[in-house]
């Protein structure tokens, strides 16, 4: 079964079945942080970042275009899910951009540095945005914490064991590991916020998942059509993929349950929008 059908089998589960997500949500912060160790285990850390115009690309669609559109259209909405799409817009993209990057034939070792760089940067970017949003409301040392547990520490773990010989055995079955811990991240968390999914208010948040997968990719993607399509490839995913399971636990832990619901809502459309992009990118190729 691939990646994405288990996303979606996730999202199902957990609106339909949601009475065992409870058992999970204990577990969250360490599943979290070795989800993140795995993942992060391919990035390349390095001082040679490469074409630093490319890089400063990857940050301003990320952070600035994307993260932008999320905290400002979240804006408008009640303060709970504005806390969560605040959450979302700082936190570094998804770590699948580097499989989506390898599947479509885009630019890997591009997406690949781009995505060392991007978490690096959240390190720094992610407690300046939340504390002048937010202020005394989020207490210092509980975000230093988050980071440390969800950013830092996993980034140094695997930086560490990338050096040594254990990265060759851990690779053999680790995107088994990373897709099964996905799966239950996934499904714990929709499961918990099960009773709000059919409220009125989440069609804005439909909208919002809609409009920062489709749009701004596509945006993007036709924007940069005379770059090489490689590049253009790497550059689209970065303006429309964020970090959503990483990014629910934390707002979880800083804002409570319904502000991790602006980063869960997401995430169906994220799955979409790949499948849409391989069939547009392959009929340009």
């Amino acid at each position: 079964m691939d990646t994405k059908t288990v996303f979606i089998f996730a999202l199902i589960l957990g609106i339909l079945c949601p009475q065992y997500s409870s058992m999970f949500e204990r577990y969250l912060v360490l599943m979290l942080i070795v989800l993140m160790f795995l993942s992060l285990l391919d990035l390349e850390f390095t001082r040679k970042i490469g074409n630093k115009r490319d890089i400063l690309l990857i940050l301003f669609f990320n952070y600035i275009l994307l993260g932008g559109f999320l905290i400002i259209s979240g804006s408008f909405l009640e303060l709970e899910f504005f806390e969560g799409f605040v959450v979302l817009a700082v936190f570094p993209p998804a770590v699948a951009v580097i499989p989506f990057t390898y599947i479509l034939k885009g630019d890997l070792r591009l997406s690949l540095i781009g995505e060392s760089v991007a978490y690096l940067s959240s390190v720094f970017i992610a407690p300046i945005i939340i504390f002048i949003i937010f202020g005394e409301r989020v207490s210092y040392s509980g975000l230093l914490k988050t980071l440390f547990e969800f950013i830092i520490l996993p980034m140094l773990l695997a930086f560490l064991v990338s050096k040594t010989g254990l990265h060759v055995k851990i690779k053999n079955n680790k995107e088994h590991i990373i897709t099964l811990l996905m799966f239950i991240v996934i499904y714990t968390i929709i499961g918990i916020n099960s009773d709000e999914f059919f409220k009125t208010e989440m069609i804005y948040l439909f909208i919002i998942g809609f409009l920062k997968s489709f749009v701004i990719g596509f945006s993007v993607f036709y924007i940069l059509k005379k770059t090489e399509m490689k590049k253009r490839i790497c550059f689209t995913l970065f303006s429309s993929y964020k970090n959503c399971a990483l990014s629910a636990a934390i707002a979880l832990e800083l804002f409570g349950q319904r502000a991790s619901l602006s980063c869960v809502i997401v995430i169906p459309f994220e799955i979409l929008f790949f499948i849409v992009l391989s069939f547009v990118v392959g009929r340009e190729t």
